[in-house]
């Protein structure tokens, strides 16, 4: 596996912040409809982590000209894949838990990891730190949101819901590239 170009590992970097704020923005929306209390800390939780992750992974970003913001516009994947979900899952409390936490949660955690093992502990010494603070962020939000995420889908019509987006996401991701990068 060959290592990041420091390009390479900017385009990451600024891809974590653009996909975090998302996240946060997405998950503490999908909160505010969930009805369960443990389902919505668990979400407004993940909710409050991305946005500590995206702002980490904003502070990593080159300062130089043009800046860090010039590299926050969302991508058309990005933008294709977030408006696809929000559209999929509709007012559905299962599948919602359903794609934070099999589907975009995970993603996330896969592409930081495969992040990781394409750095050097002398070249990317900061980056690294950061990925493995995120990657335990992440792996305790999952932790955190699979119990809950069974309760809300203990209804036959939950359940139903949460199979036809995941059938739908499963379609999606073979005609659009992975918001994550993997």
């Amino acid at each position: 596996m060959a290592f990041l170009t420091a390009g390479e590992s900017v385009e990451r970097m600024a891809s974590y912040c653009r996909v975090e704020q998302l996240l946060f923005g997405l998950f503490g929306q999908w909160a505010t409809d969930v009805e369960l209390p443990v389902a919505k800390l668990a979400l407004v939780s993940a909710a409050d982590h991305s946005a500590w992750r995206a702002k980490r992974w904003f502070e990593m970003l080159p300062t130089a000209p043009p800046g860090p913001d010039a590299l926050l516009t969302l991508t058309s994947v990005e933008r294709e894949a977030f408006g696809l979900i929000a559209d999929l899952v509709g007012k559905s409390q299962g599948a919602r838990m359903v794609v934070a936490y099999e589907e975009l949660l995970p993603g996330l955690q896969a592409a930081m990891a495969a992040h990781l093992e394409r750095t050097t502990a002398v070249a990317d010494a900061p980056v690294r730190r950061l990925l493995n603070i995120s990657l335990t962020d992440v792996s305790n939000d999952l932790a955190e949101g699979i119990g809950p995420m069974g309760l809300v889908m203990s209804s036959a019509e939950e359940r139903a819901a949460a199979e036809r987006v995941g059938a739908e996401l499963a379609v999606a991701k073979a005609g659009i590239t992975y918001i994550f990068g993997v």
